[in-house]
Parts: C-alpha cells; sequence; structure tokens
C-alpha cells in the first residue's frame, strides 16, 4: 500500500488499509487497520471516528504503512501491537510466547463458578492458599490468581526461559507480587511441593490442526506452546500422570483443552486414582473447553 507524497485524511486510511489487508487474506480487516492506525496516532480506536477528516502528516502515514506491510506477512496484529488484553491486564506479548486467547480468560471464571458451588465465598480470603500454574507463556493465569486475589501464592513454570522473561516483565508491570517463576518442563522445577490448585493451558493443537493453522498461529507462534503431539494430548498426559504427586488432598486440577477434546481428557482423569471424577465446562460460545477435578474428592456436577 502507498499514499504517495501527500497527506490522507484518516477515513481514507483507514478504507485503503482494509482493502489493503484483506486482499492478503486477513480476517476482519477493517478493525485490524483501526487498531494499527491507533497505535500509530496514540489514540483509542474509537477516537479515530471523532476526527475523520484529520490528515495524516508524511511521518504517521509511513509508519501506518508498515505495520500494514508487517500485518500483511500474517505477523500477529498483538505482536506489531506489542500487546494484548487479558481480563483486567494488558500484557506485553512478542513471538516468545503465545498470545493470550479469551476463551483462557473464562478458564479463570469457570473457576470461580466451581469454587463457589463448593461453597467457598469469593471475599477477602483466598479461596487457594497456593497455586501452581505450568506452562505460563506471558503469564497471563499467573498474573491474573494473583491480582485477583485467587492464591495467596502462586507459583508459575515454563519450559521456556524466553517465555518466562516474557511473563517475568508482565507481573513486574502489573504490580503482581508473590510469584515464583521456574524455568523446566511440565511439573519438574517444583519437585513434591504440595499446592491447593494446579492449572495449565497447555499447547493441545493436534498434529493435523498445526499443519492447517492460519500463517499466524503456525508461522509466528512458538511451537512448543501450541502443538500438543499427535492427538493434542501429549503435555495433558504428561501434567496429569504427576499431579497427585503436587496436589494437597482436596486441592484442585483445572485444563483448559481443545473443544473436541473433552470427553477423551475426561476419561484420561478418571483411570488417575484418587482424582475424584472430573468435570467439564463450556466456553461462552457453548463449546467444552475445560476440564476441573479435586484430588479425593468430587466436585458437584450441577
Amino acid at each position: 500500500m502507498t499514499v504517495g507524497v501527500a497527506s490522507l485524511a484518516i477515513e481514507t486510511m483507514l478504507g485503503d488499509g482494509a482493502a489493503y489487508l484483506a486482499g492478503r487474506g486477513v480476517e476482519d480487516p477493517r478493525l485490524e487497520a483501526e487498531h494499527l492506525l491507533a497505535h500509530i496516532l496514540g489514540v483509542p480506536r474509537l477516537h479515530l471516528y471523532l476526527d475523520l477528516d484529520r490528515s495524516l502528516g508524511p511521518g504517521e502515514a509511513e509508519r501506518y504503512q508498515e505495520l500494514l506491510r508487517r500485518r500483511s506477512t500474517r505477523e500477529p496484529l498483538q505482536y506489531i501491537l506489542g500487546s494484548a488484553p487479558f481480563r483486567d491486564l494488558e500484557l506485553r506479548v512478542d513471538p516468545r510466547v503465545a498470545i493470550p486467547r479469551p476463551e483462557t480468560e473464562y478458564l479463570i471464571d469457570a473457576l470461580m463458578e466451581l469454587v463457589r458451588r463448593d461453597g467457598h465465598p469469593m471475599g477477602d480470603e483466598a479461596p487457594f492458599g497456593s497455586a501452581l500454574e505450568i506452562g505460563t507463556g506471558s503469564g497471563a493465569i499467573a498474573i491474573s490468581l494473583a491480582t485477583e486475589g485467587l492464591a495467596g501464592s502462586v507459583t508459575a513454570t515454563d519450559v521456556s526461559p524466553e517465555a518466562l522473561a516474557v511473563a517475568i516483565g508482565n507481573a513486574r508491570r502489573a504490580g503482581a507480587r508473590g510469584i515464583e517463576f521456574l524455568a523446566g518442563d511440565s511439573l519438574a522445577p517444583v519437585g513434591q511441593r504440595k499446592f491447593d490448585l494446579v492449572i495449565s493451558n497447555p499447547p493441545y493443537l493436534t498434529r493435523a490442526e498445526w499443519l492447517t493453522a492460519q500463517p499466524e498461529v503456525r508461522e509466528w507462534e512458538p511451537r512448543v506452546a501450541m502443538h500438543g503431539g499427535g492427538d493434542g494430548l501429549d503435555v495433558v498426559r504428561s501434567v496429569a500422570a504427576g499431579v497427585g504427586g503436587v496436589l494437597r488432598p482436596g486441592g484442585w486440577f483445572g485444563l483448559e483443552v481443545g473443544s473436541g477434546q473433552v470427553a477423551a481428557v475426561v476419561a484420561l482423569l478418571r483411570r488417575i486414582p484418587a482424582l475424584g471424577a472430573p468435570v467439564a465446562r463450556s466456553d461462552l460460545t457453548g463449546r467444552g473447553r475445560y476440564v476441573f477435578a479435586r484430588w479425593g474428592c468430587n466436585i458437584p456436577s450441577g
């Protein structure tokens, strides 16, 4: 996309930018053009519509064109902007970490709903004395557990030291105190320590899903954070096999999995001695997405 030497109005730049992105297969091209231009101008996206006749200076137009060019290569919008929203947080993200998804936000809501059903009020006292997140990535879940008062202490692990560097920076910017970040695979970094909650949004794309994923996922997001092996459940099996060694009696285990994997994960957890009957919960689109179980206890299924 080129605009020549003359500066153009916001309305024109948005239209041209959207057409350019649409021609390169980008979904929601108008919305993404708005986000990119708002980023350049340093204003909230909807503020663009308060000043549609404003003309961009040459420098602003050139920077906008460069961001459009990057997006046309299918570099994710969040990496270009350098951040992604998650619940009440604005997290910095780059290709070292997977981009937090809206459905992961509801993993925490689904957990809170089950805790309330189990008779634990959400109040001043954290419902979990200690929590462990496996595969923290950007730190979204661990930081939310800490900043929303859901756990007295939080430990977060990741196999990627580069991802942990991003998570540590996000925790610092969010003012989240008391999060311990550990490098290592699955449950290995915590040894035999015990927790009241073990939670994970593991890589769960199957081999077929990875090969057919959008370029934004397959070519830009870290494979280790997305690809879960042939059936997508390699990491789930690894964590589930050892979770009993790190859960206190009555402790909770929660997973986000692929929408077609819930039945297989429920069956997997049912085979683990002393783990209570697992229950599934759906995301906001009605797709099964989350599986929970308690060590030595059953969860109300209603």
